[in-house]
């Protein structure tokens, strides 16, 4: 293998490692679907916003957002994005 060849196969070994280290980075603060409830809750809390007034933000029902945060119901996706949205949250699936 000639110098050109090792830098080309160090250079694809480090952009590897980079990109590992870059989705590690962006996932440090994910959490499991099963606690979307709580995190909704506990951004909503440190916010300062009463459930009223994030129900106002997003356009949910108190009854749905009560549930979403009890974790006592499966929501759609999109009433779930919302909220989140609502918050600064990004939801991401993968």
């Amino acid at each position: 293998m000639d110098v050109d060849e090792h830098l080309q196969s160090i250079r694809k070994k480090y952009n590897t490692v980079a990109a590992k280290l870059r989705q590690s980075e962006k996932l440090k603060d994910a959490a499991e679907i099963n606690q979307i409830g709580n995190v909704i809750r506990t951004s909503r809390k440190s916010q300062g916003l009463t459930r009223k007034k994030l129900c106002d933000l997003s356009g949910v029902s108190y009854s749905t957002l009560n549930k979403i945060e009890t974790g006592s119901l499966s929501v759609r996706l999109d009433i779930v994005t919302r909220v989140a949205g609502s918050l600064g949250l990004k939801l991401w699936i993968g």
